[in-house]
């Protein structure tokens, strides 16, 4: 899929993280392959194409490992990664990886000042949830790593103010332009310009008609089960057109298809609408 994407132009692909996912919900689905080495091998059959992760949960590792591993995948694949993070919210799992849910947005917090800490060559670091001290951790990222920040809440939007991205789930576009209004509003508020958090969503796409929902997740941001976006390439590019003038700069695209044939059938309409956004609004 990597290559495929790399070939066609993408810029970036993207893995998604559950770790231990509840028998108790119904429509989760649980084939969640670890992001980093699933990354790694990505990285090993391509030369070009960004690899993201929409979201890990990295309150579910030990932060230091975690360090060293996003920061051994950027060794193989320099400046191509996009480290998208979120705080989580499945008490299920934290219960199941034998983390507290409590205070996750400050661990979070804790956890990205003290990976940068680290990667810049600090040896020393104290905070709540994270600290260290006489030691080195190498390799270290030759650039800084853009750590992205996933969810739509308010605690996610102030914390993408200080961060590099914020990407969060597809909205409705009057939701969309509030949840862009608060997050200019935090950056102002720490002397931060536009230019330097990328927003970014990303939304479940079927090209052409529509599918049977059934068996689909039904886990949401608030909007019924979020059907995908539906249309030919021309339709969703135009609805895309009246989000990149409220301020979106990147969209991932994903495909809400079963089966390999249909899968490569997807990727080749979304291709088609990347290409359509790339010539510019309407």
């Amino acid at each position: 899929m990597a290559v495929v994407a790399e070939d066609l132009g993408f810029a970036d692909v993207w893995a998604s993280d559950h770790v231990a996912v509840p028998t108790s919900i119904e429509g989760l689905p649980s084939f969640f392959p670890e992001p980093i080495p699933l990354l790694a091998l990505a990285a090993a059959h391509t030369r070009r194409v960004g690899l993201g992760t929409s979201v890990i949960v990295p309150a579910y590792r030990n932060p230091m490992h975690f360090a060293k591993q996003w920061a051994t995948l950027d060794w193989l694949a320099p400046g191509r990664t996009i480290l998208g993070v979120g705080a989580g919210w499945l008490t299920e799992e934290f219960a199941a990886v034998g983390v507290p849910i409590q205070g996750r947005g400050e661990r979070l917090d804790d956890y990205i000042r003290g990976w940068r800490a680290l990667w810049t060559g600090a040896t020393e670091f104290e905070s709540r949830f994270f600290s260290f001290e006489a030691v080195r951790v190498n390799p270290r990222p030759s650039e800084a790593i853009p750590v992205w920040i996933g969810g739509s809440s308010p605690g996610a939007l102030r914390r993408a103010a200080w961060c590099d991205g914020w990407h969060g789930t597809w909205a409705p576009l009057d939701e969309f332009k509030r949840r862009v209004a608060m997050l200019l509003a935090e950056m102002e508020k720490i002397g931060r310009n536009r230019e330097e958090v990328t927003v970014s969503i990303h939304m479940e796409v079927t090209i052409g008609d529509g599918l049977d929902y059934s068996g689909w997740s039904s886990v949401g941001d608030g909007y019924g089960d979020r059907r995908p976006v539906t249309g030919r390439p021309e339709d969703v590019a135009e609805l895309l057109v009246d989000y990149a003038e409220a301020g979106l700069d990147h969209v991932l695209c994903t495909p809400v298809v079963r089966g390999e044939r249909a899968w490569d059938e997807m990727v080749l309409g979304i291709a088609a609408l990347k290409d359509l956004i790339k010539k510019g609004p309407r």
